[in-house]
Parts: structure tokens; C-alpha cells; sequence
């Protein structure tokens, strides 16, 4: 047996399981879960380490454009936080745009700053 079909056969058999073990769904759910944690958690360990070793760089910037950084980073969370609830209607959708687009245009300017000090 080839890696290939023993790896389909694994991933039918998970389905399977998921599909007709009474509570599947909802240990399917809990692994998702577990897994939406653990990589949530890699990225803010990754920030961390990141604005641990640009920290100097960044005071560099001055006020205004430390103020755009920061500004853009959490408006980029909030509308990534507000996302499922903006994107089910036409208006919704628009102001989601509008919520990606600013914190774009922010870290935009905050990164040509940046190759001007660095």
C-alpha cells in the first residue's frame, strides 16, 4: 500500500468517524478548537519576539508613527474580530472594507517611515 492511499484511507476513516459516532461532531469540534488556540497562540508568542527585537527601531519612528502602528495593528484585530458578523450584509461588508483598508493605508505609511530611519 502506497503512503498516498494509506493517508486517504486515514482521512476516511476520520470523517467516517466523525460522521457516525454520536458525539463526532462535537469532539471534531473540540480538536478545531484546541488547534485555533494553539496556532493563536504561536502568533502572539511570534509578536512578542518580533516587537521585542524591532522595539528600538520602532521608538525611532517618533510619536506619530508609533501612534499609526499601533492604531493600525488593533483596528486590524477589531475588524478581523468583527468579521463574521460585518460580511452578512451589503453595508456590513462595505465598513469591513472600509476596516481592512485603513489600517492598510496606516501600516503602509508607518512601513515606508521605517525603511527611511532603518
Amino acid at each position: 500500500m502506497t503512503t498516498r492511499v494509506r493517508t486517504v484511507l486515514i482521512i476516511v476513516a476520520i470523517a467516517a468517524a466523525v460522521s457516525f459516532i454520536p458525539s463526532g461532531r462535537d469532539s471534531a469540534q473540540a480538536v478545531s478548537n484546541a488547534l485555533s488556540a494553539i496556532i493563536l497562540a504561536a502568533m502572539v508568542l511570534f509578536g512578542v519576539r518580533a516587537y521585542r527585537e524591532a522595539r528600538g527601531r520602532i521608538e525611532v519612528l517618533g510619536d506619530s508613527h508609533r501612534l499609526l502602528f499601533y492604531a493600525g495593528l488593533g483596528s486590524f484585530v477589531v475588524a478581523m474580530a468583527a468579521r463574521p458578523s460585518l460580511v452578512e450584509t451589503g453595508p456590513g461588508t462595505v465598513l469591513f472594507i472600509v476596516l481592512i483598508a485603513m489600517p492598510i493605508a496606516m501600516l503602509w505609511a508607518v512601513w515606508q517611515r521605517w525603511r527611511e530611519v532603518g
